[in-house]
């Protein structure tokens, strides 16, 4: 994916930099934070959008980078990033991402929104609720990779 909307070659599900990478507006940063400490803690590498971002780079390129790079991406969809046009382009650009990209997966986090005030081109994906009482189990049950697929994506196991 790249600033011009082409596809560069995805790395193979053992080469992701990141399990995770999150997006979210800046208003939203402290439960990105949340969101981020604890599935940091659970053992997972992640990016966080606004943490993240090295002072003097290209926010557009480190975007497509870091999006390339991780293998779940979560979008915090609240009020304010429904209405923001970065948040949205973001969302879009993880879209294309997971839709070309064999093993990597798109995780609407709903934030006080419900379906109908999210974008179309998200309603088909399954969206977690931050408010809930099991959402951080459900988040951190979605990061973890299937015994099957990780089978598939690494190398035989030697006898």
């Amino acid at each position: 994916l790249s600033p011009g909307g082409g596809m560069s070659s995805a790395p193979s599900r053992r080469g992701f930099t990141y399990d995770f990478s999150i997006w979210y507006c800046p208003e939203d940063d402290h439960i990105a934070s949340r969101i981020s400490e604890r599935l940091r803690k659970e053992g997972f590498r992640g990016y966080a959008e606004h943490q993240d971002q090295v002072a003097g780079t290209s926010v557009i390129l480190t975007t497509v980078e870091v999006i390339e790079a991780s293998r779940v991406a979560i979008l915090l969809l609240s009020a304010k990033s429904l209405g923001d046009p970065w948040c949205q382009r973001v969302s879009q650009w993880n879209l294309y991402h997971i839709i070309h990209c064999c093993g990597t997966k798109l995780i609407p986090v709903y934030v006080g929104v419900k379906k109908a005030e999210v974008p179309r081109f998200l309603q088909h994906l399954v969206e977690l609720e931050y408010q809930t009482e099991f959402f951080f189990d459900k988040l951190v049950d979605n990061l973890r990779i299937p015994r099957s697929a990780a089978r598939r994506a690494g190398p035989a196991p030697s006898s």
